[in-house]
C-alpha cells in the first residue's frame, strides 16, 4: 500500500489549490518500524504543511491589505522582499511585498508592509511562549535540544536567542502584572482569610557584579479555598514589587476586611513586604520551621557531648532533656519560660566550658548555640504564638511548603549542580516566566501581556 497526504487550499475567489505534503511508496511487506507514522515522517509532514499554509495566509493577507479601504483602488507596489517566520513546525520564508500609499492618501500616508503586520516578531506567539516556558524549566541549550527532538524546528536557534526570547516574555509578564495590579478591574470572589508565606533565597551572581550572591524573595499565597499562587522577584530589579504582590492577593480574593496571616523567618525584608502589600489587617507569625531548626542545631551539638564516664553521660542526658523542654515550651508559645530555661542552661553549660575537662569543647559549642537561640527568641518574641493550639485549629504555622517551593523554583533551575551564575535582571525575568509556568497561568498571562510587545506595525492590523 502507498499513501499520500494532500493539502487543499480554497481561496476567497473559490479557486482550489492542491499541494502534496508527504507520502510513502508501496512496500512488499510490513515491519514493526513501518506501522503508522515515524517521528521523522511526522516532522516532515508538519513542516511541509506549515510552509504551504503560511505562504497562502501571507498572500491572502497581502491581497486584502493592498486594496484601499476608502476608495477601493489597489495601492502601487513599491518593492518585493522576503521575510522569515520561525514557528514550532519549521522556519518558513514568504514573499513580503511593500506598497506605497494610496493615491487618495487618506487611509495611510506611509509605506505599507502587510507581512510585517502579521509577523511582527518574526516568530509565532506559540513558538515564543513554548521556548520561554521550556527555557524557564530547563537550561537553554537543553531546552532547545529537547524541542528539536520532537518538533521540526529546522535549523536550531542559537542559545542566546532562546535566552533573549525568554527574558523578553518575562519583561512583558512583569509589565502586565504591574498594570493589572493598578487597574480597577473586578477582583475574585472575596475570601475569608489568606495565608502569606514569605521566604528568601540566594543565587550566585555573575562575575561582573559585586558580591558573590544576591537575594531573591519568594512568597506562597493561599486562601481558605485551598487555591495557591507562587510569587518571586529580585528586590533590586523588581518594578513595583509591592504592587505586584498586592495584585496576587487581590486575585485570591483579598479585600480591606480580609485578615492576612504573614509567616516569615522574622527578617525585616519579608515582613515589611508582606505588611505593605496586604490590603487588610495583618497578623505576623514566626515560622515554626525556622524556630525549630534553631533548636535542632543545639540538639545536634548536644549529641557530641562526651560519654567517657558515667558523670558525663548523665550530664549529656540532662542537657538533651533540657533542650527538649525548651522546644516544648516554644511549641506551646511559652516564650518567657523558654527564655528562663535557656538562660539557666547557658549558665550551667558555661561552667563546664570554663573547665579543662574533655567536655569543655562540646560545652563551648552548645553555649554558643544556646546564646544565638536566646537572641533569636527574644528578638522575635512578639510574633511567637501557641503553635500547638494553632495546629489543632488548622491555622498556618510553618513555611515548610514555601521552603520546598524555594528548592524547586531556585535550586533546580538556577543553582543545583550546574555552577550557574546569573545577573540580577536575568534571574528576575526568568523567575517571572518560571512562576507563571508553576502557577499554570502562562498561556493566559502571555496572551494578556501581548499588548506590551514593542511592535512598530501593531496599529496597522
Amino acid at each position: 500500500m502507498k499513501w499520500r497526504v494532500m493539502l487543499e487550499l480554497v481561496g476567497p475567489d473559490g479557486i482550489v489549490g492542491v499541494h502534496e505534503v508527504g507520502g510513502r511508496a508501496a512496500v512488499a511487506e510490513y515491519a514493526p518500524q513501518m506501522i503508522g507514522l515515524t517521528l521523522e515522517e511526522g516532522k516532515h509532514l508538519l513542516a511541509a504543511l506549515q510552509v504551504h499554509l503560511v505562504q497562502a495566509q501571507a498572500e491572502d493577507h497581502c491581497r486584502r491589505r493592498r486594496r484601499c479601504q476608502r476608495c477601493g483602488a489597489q495601492r502601487p507596489l513599491k518593492d518585493q522582499r522576503s521575510r522569515r517566520l520561525v514557528s514550532l513546525f519549521g522556519t518558513v520564508e514568504v514573499r513580503a511585498p511593500r506598497f506605497t500609499p494610496c493615491r487618495c492618501a487618506v487611509t495611510s500616508r506611509r509605506t505599507l508592509n502587510p507581512v510585517a503586520e502579521i509577523m511582527p516578531d518574526r516568530c509565532t506567539p506559540e513558538y515564543e511562549r513554548t521556548v520561554a516556558k521550556m527555557g524557564s524549566l530547563l537550561p537553554y541549550r537543553r531546552a532547545r535540544t529537547l524541542l528539536a527532538e520532537f518538533l521540526p524546528l529546522g535549523k536550531p536557534q542559537a542559545v542566546e536567542t532562546t535566552r533573549q526570547r525568554t527574558l523578553r516574555v518575562g519583561t512583558r509578564l512583569e509589565q502586565e502584572a504591574v498594570a493589572g495590579a493598578g487597574s480597577k478591574s473586578v477582583s475574585a470572589v472575596a475570601t475569608k482569610s489568606i495565608a502569606l508565606s514569605i521566604d528568601g533565597g540566594h543565587v550566585r551572581a555573575a562575575r561582573q557584579y559585586q558580591g558573590r550572591t544576591f537575594e531573591v524573595l519568594l512568597a506562597q499565597v493561599s486562601n481558605d479555598e485551598g487555591k495557591q499562587v507562587v510569587f518571586a522577584s529580585v528586590p533590586a530589579e523588581a518594578t513595583s514589587q509591592t504592587r505586584q504582590l498586592r495584585g496576587v492577593l487581590h486575585g485570591l480574593g483579598a479585600t480591606p476586611a480580609t485578615p492576612i496571616t504573614i509567616l516569615s523567618d522574622g527578617a525585616d525584608g519579608p515582613r515589611s513586604l508582606g505588611e505593605a502589600a496586604s490590603p487588610g489587617p495583618t497578623h505576623h507569625v514566626l515560622d515554626w520551621f525556622h524556630l525549630a531548626m534553631r533548636v535542632q542545631h543545639v540538639a545536634q551539638a548536644a549529641t557530641s557531648w562526651p560519654d567517657a564516664t558515667e558523670t558525663d553521660r548523665q550530664a549529656g542526658t540532662r542537657l538533651t532533656e533540657t533542650i527538649e523542654r525548651i522546644r516544648w515550651r516554644l511549641w506551646h508559645g511559652q516564650v518567657e519560660r523558654a527564655l528562663d530555661l535557656i538562660a539557666e542552661t547557658v549558665v550551667t553549660v558555661g561552667v563546664a566550658a570554663d573547665d579543662k575537662s574533655p567536655i569543655a569543647a562540646a560545652a563551648r559549642k552548645v553555649a554558643r548555640l544556646l546564646g544565638d537561640l536566646e537572641t533569636y527568641v527574644s528578638g522575635q518574641s512578639n510574633i511567637i504564638i501557641d503553635y500547638a493550639t494553632a495546629r489543632r485549629r488548622e491555622e498556618p504555622i510553618s513555611t515548610a511548603v514555601t521552603e520546598s517551593t524555594v528548592q524547586w523554583l531556585l535550586h533546580r533551575r538556577m543553582n543545583a549542580q550546574q555552577q550557574m551564575r546569573w545577573s540580577p535582571r536575568g534571574a528576575h525575568l526568568m523567575l517571572k516566566v518560571r512562576t507563571s509556568a508553576v502557577n499554570g497561568t502562562l498561556n493566559r498571562d502571555y496572551t494578556v501581556a501581548e499588548r506590551w510587545a514593542r511592535r512598530p506595525f501593531w496599529r496597522a492590523v
